[in-house]
């Protein structure tokens, strides 16, 4: 038996090439297709004598005039995806057939490109068609009833019931929870020591950390229901650092249920909950009491929405609901509010 493997480069390239999905390709085909149609059209030279000022400014010029075929507008999603599918072929042309690396993504002489694609956005944002569709907003009754659904004495069950509170009360994003760390949460003490009951959540609790890293926004806090224990995020949250056994190594907080729990008493397993499995927690508890989700978005950004709403519903001003999500600006908050005329009249009101 040899050693060592004997592949060659090609045959190395080719499995490579097969872990790509088909979809990638297919994607990837048509959009250069596009491109270098465009390009034509413009008499762009895509070639060893091209300038990166010439470059940048081809890329600007596909950025804010790219169409579909017969001529009407890509929906303001797809400008953002296309132009960095785009980029990232330009790239690799330009660093495979003329050994040049150039980066459209962080180079300053495609700051414009990028800015243009950016106004690209913002343009097709005003044509509601074009929009992008935001995730609507639960009411507090169907978060409630989602909540129910769940039996916290399982694997699974513990899991989706404490997302589906904590995501709504820590306006998670829509897959934060999936890179959530058992480190972003800490008891809350008083200075002398004494905890206040609450959990504070912080990214920069990670170990991993860098030392003098800023917060990404302020702390955000569990707090007991004192109406309700059995909704309470602090005692659920204690309950599943409980199941995490010594064969879990791994500080992911949402683990894979073991399908052997009841037998072995190990409620997980040492792997952390997939994306893919994890992003679909809020749509399919939605199903599951009657909510259709083809007629509007449900998603587990969901979540964030109906915090947004539930905040400005019980009367807090813009400046509070920003400090709580961890949102850039007002403007920024706009898409999330679910309000009813009352409540749009109030947080006007407190804006004042």
């Amino acid at each position: 038996m040899k050693r060592f493997g004997t592949s060659s480069g090609t045959e190395i390239d080719k499995e490579i090439e097969d872990l790509t999905p088909q979809n990638t390709v297919k994607t990837h085909k048509y959009v250069w297709k596009q491109f270098t149609q465009f390009c034509e059209r413009r008499n762009y030279k895509l070639c060893a004598q091209t300038s990166e000022e010439q470059l940048a400014s081809i890329l600007k010029d596909w950025a804010f005039n790219m169409k579909r075929a017969d001529g009407t507008e890509y929906k303001e999603g797809t400008v953002k995806t296309i132009w960095n599918i785009s980029a990232k072929l330009v790239q690799k042309k330009f660093y495979e057939e003329f050994n040049r690396e150039t980066n459209p993504f962080r180079g300053m002489i495609f700051e414009d490109a990028r800015k243009a694609r950016a106004a690209k956005r913002k343009k097709l944002q005003a044509i509601s068609e074009k929009r992008k569709t935001n995730s609507v907003a639960l009411e507090a009754e169907e978060i409630s009833k989602i909540i129910s659904i769940f039996d916290e004495n399982t694997p699974d069950g513990l899991q989706n019931f404490f997302y589906q509170i904590c995501s709504v009360e820590l306006a998670w994003r829509g897959n934060e929870a999936v890179f959530c760390l058992t480190d972003y949460f800490k008891a809350e003490c008083y200075n002398y020591g004494q905890p206040t009951g609450r959990i504070e959540y912080n990214t920069i609790f990670s170990k991993t950390a860098q030392s003098g890293e800023k917060h990404t926004a302020e702390s955000k806090w569990l707090t007991p229901n004192k109406n309700g224990e059995d909704k309470c995020p602090v005692r659920l949250l204690k309950k599943m650092l409980s199941k995490i056994t010594p064969n879990i190594k791994t500080n992911r907080l949402f683990l894979t249920p073991n399908p052997d729990w009841q037998k072995t008493k190990i409620w997980y397993k040492n792997c952390p909950v997939g994306l893919n499995q994890l992003s679909k927690w809020t749509r399919l508890a939605a199903e599951s009491i009657g909510l259709d989700t083809k007629k509007q978005k449900i998603s587990n950004h969901s979540n964030r929405s109906s915090a947004v709403s539930i905040l400005a519903q019980s009367g807090a001003n813009l400046q509070e609901i920003i400090e709580i999500t961890g949102h850039s600006s007002s403007e920024s908050l706009k898409p999330y509010l679910k309000l009813t005329n009352e409540h749009h009249g109030k947080i006007l009101e407190n804006k004042k």
